[in-house]
């Protein structure tokens, strides 16, 4: 091979791996995407059908066009690792897609829908960025793992509807926890997820907290002035000529009536805001 010839022809082995492509559409069933194959550009919606696999490895990158998305009816296992994640993000993200010739922005694609028949669906290691919803599973048995979420519209992620807390470019991981309530997934390293609080016994216990709260304040401003007639009737009682016994007398009944009644209600509302803990 002439020198010449070398050097046009060794720069452009170089150079077209580089901007290689791959267009996808529809089904991917059976599919295992490597990122040779980068950038992976989404066309139209891609699905995986009930009882179908696709694989996804470390280091793809797939840029999805606008109104698109990737539905899982069946299995998805997304291989990312720390140093070569998996990336979900716009076509028009300008870091994975040097063309693009606009911002990216919140809402760009769909998203990820997880459907209530899916079988196994493990993403790890991966980046998801401007989309609609993020990931949206219908099935709380998912497994997320060092995910970082960015620029999603809606959410990051949600569970049958209830969105999971994600901050932006912050690592989440998320499993599901069979031991606990079927709707109350537990995330990674985040302890034991407790049984979901039931609407009517939060207001049971909110309301016999403040019940608590107006009792004790009620008993304590009546027991104060219960003090003070107290005090008042000690002092003059049998002086002649005092001539507010009487008034003294009754005042200081009431008062202490309503020390006795406001601390009643103070011990018995702060009684079932402890016990409404126990259910």
């Amino acid at each position: 091979m002439s020198l010449l010839i070398r050097s046009v022809f060794i720069p452009l082995l170089l150079v077209v791996p580089l901007f290689a492509e791959t267009h996808i559409t529809g089904d991917i069933t059976g599919m295992t995407f490597e990122s040779g194959g980068n950038p992976f550009i989404v066309e139209q919606d891609v699905l995986i059908p009930s009882g179908n696999k696709a694989v996804i490895k470390e280091g793809c990158v797939f840029l999805f066009k606008p109104f698109t998305g990737l539905t899982v009816h069946g299995h998805l296992l997304v291989e990312g690792t720390q140093e070569q994640p998996v990336i979900f993000s716009s076509i028009n993200d300008g870091e994975y897609n040097s063309a693009s010739e606009q911002l990216p922005n919140p809402f760009d694609w769909n998203g990820i829908l997880v459907t209530r028949e899916s079988g196994t669906v493990t993403l790890k290691n991966f980046k998801l960025f401007f989309s609609v919803y993020g990931i949206k599973s219908q099935n709380p048995n998912i497994v997320i793992d060092n995910g970082t979420f960015r620029s999603n519209g809606q959410f990051h992620f949600t569970i049958n509807d209830k969105i999971q807390f994600v901050q932006d470019n912050i690592p989440y991981s998320y499993k599901y926890d069979e031991k606990n309530a079927p709707d109350k997934p537990a995330p990674i390293g985040g302890g034991t997820a407790k049984s979901p609080t039931s609407k009517r016994t939060k207001i049971v216990r909110y309301s016999a907290l403040g019940v608590g709260i107006a009792g004790t304040v009620t008993g304590v401003a009546f027991g104060i002035k219960t003090g003070i007639h107290l005090a008042e009737w000690n002092a003059n009682n049998g002086k002649p000529g005092w001539t507010d016994r009487e008034k003294i007398l009754k005042d200081h009944n009431t008062y202490l009536a309503g020390t006795i009644i406001g601390s009643a209600l103070g011990v018995l509302g702060y009684s079932i805001f402890g016990i409404s803990f126990l259910f």
